[in-house]
């Protein structure tokens, strides 16, 4: 009886000391709004592409990657790559970023890289969440580029963790 009881009480302190699971399994999303701004192809002759995001998830870290691509090649650098997330969608004008620019996303987060993925850590233990995100990306023409160095906004999204 000693030695179960000894057991007992070790695999409930084992169990107690193990690390909380990571109970979401897959990431959606959905477009809520447009993006703006042309990324610079520096001395390319291609037509130069928006700033998009894609999201994965790592379900043995409990991390979200936030994957911010934008034409990346022919002397153009992205030095800066940022995500805005917050719980609310907006429509904010952002005419100093060019025509037709919105922020819409009310921004609670702001998390930035200079490369690979934005990580957002997801709350082990957090059966699901659901949030919005846009992101932007900063590019740096080469000297005598095509064009110069610009902000590029990516759509924004509705993404949903669960």
């Amino acid at each position: 009886m000693n030695t179960i009881a000894s057991l007992g009480a070790w695999l409930v302190a084992a169990a107690a000391a193990l690390p909380a699971q990571c109970l979401v399994t897959t990431v959606t999303t959905q477009t809520v709004g447009t993006g703006c701004n042309v990324g610079s192809t520096g001395y390319c002759k291609l037509v130069g592409v928006p700033t998009t995001t894609t999201y994965t998830l790592d379900v043995t870290t409990c991390t979200l990657d936030a994957h911010v691509n934008l034409f990346e090649a022919c002397g153009v650098v992205v030095p800066v790559r940022a995500v805005v997330i917050g719980f609310q969608q907006v429509a904010v004008p952002l005419p100093d970023f060019g025509v037709g620019c919105m922020l819409h996303v009310a921004p609670d987060i702001f998390l930035t890289t200079g490369s690979g993925p934005v990580q957002l850590m997801v709350p082990l233990g957090l059966p699901g969440v659901g949030f919005f995100a846009q992101s932007v990306a900063f590019s740096v023409a080469p000297p005598g580029g095509a064009a110069g160095d610009g902000f590029t906004f990516s759509d924004a999204a509705l993404v949903i963790v669960q």
